[in-house]
């Protein structure tokens, strides 16, 4: 009965180890399987039977004190508008404006620059077609081509070529000088310093032509300066004669 009894007992233990491991190889098993079907499950599963390792915080560093040490922090760099310089010579004020404007002068325009040589040259022409054409209505554009400083000597050409002339030249002439004067093209000290050669010569130009008094008086007149008694006064004081020259000015 004992050897009976052991037997039975060792069969019994036998069993419920085979069944034991079947469960495990089944659960092992169902694992594999789950984790080719799905990965998401077999994680789960897995994570389930696995213990969570205990968390880690990061390592401190202390100081001397035992309180944590600051970790000094890189100062942010601040961007500034970039400056730009200014160029003084673009610079262009109001004041400086005007003071260009104020020099110009009595003409009305400055004209283009040249020398003394050209503008002669550049007159003589203008004289030729002058007498020629005798066209007062293309006549303004002889003293707009020329500076505004060499504007006295168009004029000196003009009354020297006429004071040896006819009355018809020193006419034309005077009406030429009077559509300058009503324009502004010449001022009233270019035309006294286009007139002041002649008057020094005048006696002897009279000598010649017994009528210069007369031309000039009348050129004088297309020009205006009989109407500036300081101006007229200088002029008329050059000649000999400045009594008859007056005279033919009041008339």
């Amino acid at each position: 009965m004992t050897f009976g009894y052991s037997s039975v007992s060792q069969k019994d233990k036998t069993k419920s180890r085979e069944s034991t491991l079947s469960r495990q190889g089944s659960t092992d098993m169902f694992s594999m399987l789950s984790a080719k079907v799905n990965p998401e499950i077999a994680a789960e599963v897995m994570s389930a039977k696995s213990s969570c390792p205990p968390s880690r915080k990061g390592s401190v560093d202390l100081g001397p004190g035992g309180a944590p040490e600051a970790t000094p922090q890189r100062k942010r760099l601040q961007l500034l508008p970039r400056s730009v310089p200014v160029d003084s010579k673009s610079e262009s004020t109001p004041a400086s404006s005007a003071a260009g404007s104020d020099d110009e002068g009595a003409e009305s325009t400055g004209g283009p620059s040249m020398s003394v040589e050209e503008a002669n040259t550049r007159i003589a022409e203008d004289l030729k077609e002058f007498f020629s054409i005798r066209d007062l209505n293309e006549a303004d554009v002889y003293f707009t081509k020329l500076p505004a400083e060499h504007r006295h000597l168009l004029v000196n050409k003009l009354v020297t070529r006429a004071i040896e002339s006819k009355e018809a030249d020193a006419q034309l002439v005077a009406d030429l000088l009077d559509r300058a004067h009503s324009k502004n093209l010449v001022s009233p000290a270019s035309f006294e310093e286009g007139f002041n050669p002649v008057a020094e010569i005048i006696d002897d130009i009279a000598i010649d032509a017994p009528k210069a008094l007369n031309l000039f008086a009348i050129m004088m007149k297309g020009a205006h300066l009989h109407e500036d008694e300081e101006r007229r006064a200088r002029l008329t004081g050059k000649s000999m004669d400045s009594d008859k020259l007056v005279s033919l000015l009041s008339s």
